[in-house]
């Protein structure tokens, strides 16, 4: 390595000595700045097996895959990148399948060595990087992501060799390995136990309480009728596949505890192999690991053995076929270790997940790996500029945890601060796990495997206790809802303890305080449970009512327990403290949501919403987003930040760990005076919060195009984005409860025929009855019928509540808005009835609204204004479709039609002169809109009624821009080809 004494002045040397240089000054630089056990080389020649070209830098690490970089001036240096793929290092076996390429800022050339150090050690971003990989499953070509390299600095480069260290093909690739063996063994087990008739049924269900898939056995019984629980059923399998992750957790803590703990060594612990070695048998028999793992947990590595050992003891009668498993488990231990990728990748985890096949039942999915990694990287952020002390003591919460991918993440991504930071404390990882993260979860297999996740970041530290707990209080985590507990048990299976009150010092108790977490990180429970469950969480009423008293009101029934999960999050955070929770998309725009928004509005600051096209939970097939933000309630004026809400919405994928991390750089560095933009998966907007709960519309609309017209309308105006002109409406924007009322919903107007019976009515389909009813209802939602404006109803109702009844036939009406819109296939939104009807499970009744601005509004609605507006105002969870909750349909936006003005009273003639007409024409779904003539006409009348030039070709253009944008809308047109076909004919048309 050169002493910058003895450096020549790069400024002169050739192109290629100058990159030389920088890099072996960069890899002077880690080697001195980096905190982890790093071997860095920089222009290390004969490296690679053989070929004879050199690495521009190589980074090594016992137990952990090889790192290699490539860099050159001006652009990422992709082309030598792609030629190392492939190759292995002369002493690693592993080829390379993924390179970090980087560009140096052209402006470095003339850097000496202090000032080079420099850029480096003050995090100027003066590279440029690119990920290069190559992807068999991918038609066997390399990848470039992203498209257009993105800003890095000295922590961002560190932290990307990280990745490289663990590349996503070697993870997926051993992950199904993983889950081939898993099951394997699971199978092998099962067998086993129902070898021995005389106590099958017995062992069975033990295993099925301690994996918690008991419960689906009872429901699958008296589904079928049956009284015994049968002995060959799926579940089984299930209990006895999780048994066998379970083992497979405490296998590999066991051997790399063997390795890597001094003192469990000295108290006698032995290698699984020594252990087989040493019985007669030369077997892994049941008897003698119980004893090692109970050495472990007497260490305190309780959470992660417990339910392993409960499990040997269940299945300890079976000793005869029991090693055959364990020793196909340790096989795979063995395996997973030689893939060096567990510290950021827990395969025993990420596989449990998908053994559960109830997860939508249960309401428990977990975040996916790359989107933990996003949100964890952006929370994290929010601490950059902390001293390494304060750092190093940042409270972290999960009371979800599940099996921990986001509080493994959010650590990893603290722990990089802390050494960004200049921290070097080697007994970082014991302080943390003792006394900084806490993790809570409802599931014994969750608590384990969170406690394996985390005890992975660093396995070379032991810790003696940790803040990992498998609540047992009847309400789980939510107990912390009451601002007064603050104790919580941490012994984990059915031996917890109530909550307590006051300070510290209870034994097997940790304390989370009011205002004690920095980051509260979380996926919560909030999907409904399916088939009849019900969420295991009671006794929730009395902790609301605390929190509530305390001033926290974010928690709504409707909206399910994440709004609890919300309250949780406050209480327990600091000011200063950064919520970062994965929600579902409802949770911008539903009405039962509105506390939820207006608290966190008022509550915090510098919010951020990030919206995708995924999911962001595995399996969930919902629109889902992330929200962070800083807590400045009662907060001193350090804490005040900006009161607008950054919006992200994502419309294209990412799926590894790395890009996730660079999606989360991105999105920290877009400006703070930039309204909106482009990112590399998306676009970002910014919105003033009204903190009155009021929907945030821009969320999950990813054109900002789109976002501008809509926020246009809202304000009352017309924006043409052709010509950038804007005019205001004739008829000034007010909402739809201004104009009528919302009409009582099918709970108590009836159900249908055979249902169950509720309501004043029993429903039938109008073509099964010989005669007209006396009552009809618009009940349900026929795409195939109902094409026009003018709509029949569809069903005929018989009373069977004379009192009911009496309430609900006053309430008829002719008009109905659609409560769930599914653009691809529907093409009405606001429907008329030639005749009185009831509402029914897809309509509502609007009622007391004039019949000449009920028109207005049905035309309205009906062309691509008032589908721009119900699409950005709808909760749009799924693709294709926007619905409506029956409390936010008097807060949908729509002109004062009933208002007494005179522009007011020329559309409601104009409405009312073309609404025969209109309400007639059949009309295509409306994603067609864009090629649909009769909806054309439709949306040029209400042109007109809002003040507009019909006639005009910049008011034709403008409108066909509309329909455009709409059509082109992933959520309207669903990825159905039909749709995205005729918006491509339609853009090759126009050139």
């Amino acid at each position: 390595m050169p002493a910058a004494s003895d450096t020549p002045n790069i400024a002169s040397t050739p192109r290629a000595n100058v990159e030389d240089t920088l890099n072996l000054w960069m890899a002077e630089w880690i080697g001195e700045h980096c905190a982890k056990p790093w071997e860095v080389t920089g222009e290390e020649i004969r490296a690679v097996d053989g070929a004879n070209f050199r690495i521009d830098l190589i980074v090594r690490q016992s137990s952990r895959m090889p790192a290699a970089v490539e860099f050159e001036f001006g652009r990422p240096a992709v082309r030598d990148a792609k030629r190392l793929i492939g190759h292995s290092l002369v002493d690693s076996a592993r080829p390379f399948t993924e390179v970090l390429a980087v560009g140096y800022d052209e402006d470095a050339r003339n850097d000496d060595r202090a000032k080079f150090h420099q850029r480096l050690s003050s995090n100027e971003p003066f590279m440029r990087v690119q990920i290069v990989a190559w992807q068999n499953g991918n038609n066997g070509r390399y990848t470039v992501w992203p498209d257009k390299p993105l800003p890095a600095n000295a922590e961002e480069l560190m932290a990307y060799i990280e990745y490289l260290q663990a590349p996503q093909e070697v993870i997926d690739a051993q992950s199904q390995r993983t889950a081939r063996m898993i099951r394997a063994a699971g199978n092998m087990l099962h067998e086993a136990i129902l070898v021995s008739s005389a106590i099958c049924d017995e062992t069975l269900e033990k295993l099925r309480e301690l994996t918690g898939a008991r419960h689906d056995v009872v429901g699958a019984i008296k589904r079928n009728g049956r009284r015994r629980i049968l002995t060959k059923h799926p579940v089984d399998v299930q209990a006895t596949s999780t048994v066998c992750a379970i083992w497979l957790v405490a296998i590999d803590l066991h051997n790399d505890l063997y390795h890597h703990s001094d003192e469990l060594r000295k108290a006698g612990l032995k290698s699984t192999q020594e252990v087989q070695q040493g019985t007669v048998s030369m077997h892994l028999t049941v008897a003698p690991l119980l004893r090692q793992w109970q050495l472990i947990a007497d260490v305190n590595y309780l959470p992660v053995v417990e339910l392993g050992i409960a499990a040997l003891k269940v299945c300890e009668p079976f000793s005869d076929r029991v090693p055959e498993v364990l020793e196909v488990l340790q096989e795979l231990s063995s395996e997973i270790n030689s893939v060096q990728t567990k510290q950021v990748f827990n395969f025993a985890g990420e596989l449990w997940q998908r053994l559960v096949p109830d997860r939508e039942e249960r309401a428990a999915h977990y975040t996916k790996p790359h989107v933990a990694e996003l949100l964890a990287t952006l929370a994290a952020d929010r601490f950059a500029d902390g001293d390494k002390d304060d750092i190093a003591k940042l409270n972290i919460l999960d009371a979800a945890s599940g099996t921990g991918t986001l509080i493994g993440a959010g650590e990893r991504a603290i722990r990089r601060k802390y050494a960004v930071a200049g921290g070097r404390n080697q007994k970082l990882h014991k302080n943390r796990m003792e006394n900084h993260i806490f993790a809570m979860d409802v599931n014994g297999i969750a608590g384990t495997l969170t406690a394996k996740r985390l005890t992975d970041i660093e396995i070379e530290q032991d810790y003696s206790s940790s803040q990992i707990a498998v609540i047992t209080h009847p309400a789980g985590s939510l107990m912390l809802l009451d601002p007064g507990t603050t104790g919580v048990s941490q012994v984990l299976g059915f031996k917890g303890i109530t909550p307590t009150k006051g300070p510290g010092g209870d034994s097997g108790v940790f304390h989370i305080p009011d205002g004690s977490i920095d980051l509260a990180l979380m996926n919560p429970p909030y999907s409904r449970p399916r088939m009849g469950r019900r969420q295991e969480t009671t006794g929730l009423a009395p902790l609301r009512n605390a929190a509530k008293k305390r001033g926290y009101n974010m928690s709504h029934g409707n909206a399910g327990l994440a709004t609890d999960f919300g309250d949780l999050s406050n209480i327990r955070l600091k000011p200063g403290g950064v919520f970062a929770h994965v929600l579902p998309l409802t949770a911008a725009r539903a009405s039962s949501w509105q506390k939820w928004r207006a608290q966190l509005e008022s509550d915090f600051t510098d919010i951020v919403v990030i919206s995708a096209t995924e999911s962001m939970s595995a399996d969930t097939n919902i629109g889902e987003m992330l929200v962070i933000a800083t807590k400045q309630r009662g907060a001193k004026s350090e804490y005040q930040g900006r009161d607008d809400l950054l919006c992200v919405n994502l419309d294209r994928e990412f799926s590894t760990l790395s890009e996730g991390y660079a999606l989360a750089k991105e999105i920290a560095r877009i400006p703070a005076d930039s309204v909106n933009g482009n990112i590399s998966l998306g676009t970002y907007t910014r919105f003033k919060q009204t903190r009155s709960g009021n929907p945030w519309r821009a969320v999950g609309d990813s054109d900002n195009e789109v976002t501008s017209i809509v926020e246009a309308l809202v304000g009352g105006q017309v924006w043409d984005s052709n010509t950038n002109a804007k005019a205001n409406s004739a008829v000034p924007m007010s909402t739809l409860g201004q104009l009528a009322s919302s009409g009582p919903t099918h709970d108590l107007i009836g159900h249908l025929k055979g249902g169950d019976g509720r309501g004043a009515f029993e429903w039938t389909p109008l073509s099964q009855l010989s005669r007209a009813p006396t009552q009809q209802a618009l009940w349900s939602a026929d795409a195939r019928s109902q094409t026009a404006i003018r709509t029949v109803p569809t069903h005929g109702g018989i009373i069977v509540d004379d009192d009911l009844a009496n309430r609900m036939i006053p309430q008829r009406s002719q008009w109905f808005i659609k409560r769930n819109m599914r653009w691809t296939s529907q093409s009405t939104t606001v429907s008329f009835s030639p005749r009185e009807a009831h509402g029914g499970t897809s309509w509502n009744a609007l009622l007391d609204g004039s019949e000449d601005a009920m028109q207005a509004v049905a035309l309205f609605y009906n062309s691509v204004f008032g589908g721009l507006l119900l699409n950005a105002y709808g909760s749009i969870q799924q693709i294709g479709r926007a619905r409506l909750q029956v409390g936010a349909i008097a807060g949908l936006h729509c002109p004062a039609f009933n208002a007494d003005t005179p522009e007011a009273e020329r559309a409601r003639t104009l409405a009312s002169k073309n609404f025969d007409e209109l309400s007639r024409l059949e009309l295509m779904p409306f994603a067609s809109c864009l090629i649909d003539d009769n909806r054309h006409q439709i949306d040029s009348v209400v042109a007109d009624m809002l003040g507009l030039d019909p006639d005009s070709s910049q008011t034709q253009s403008m409108l066909d821009r509309y329909r455009y944008l709409f059509a082109r809308q992933p959520n309207v047109n669903g990825g159905q080809r039909r749709h995205i076909d005729a918006v491509k004919r339609y853009e090759a048309e126009r050139g």
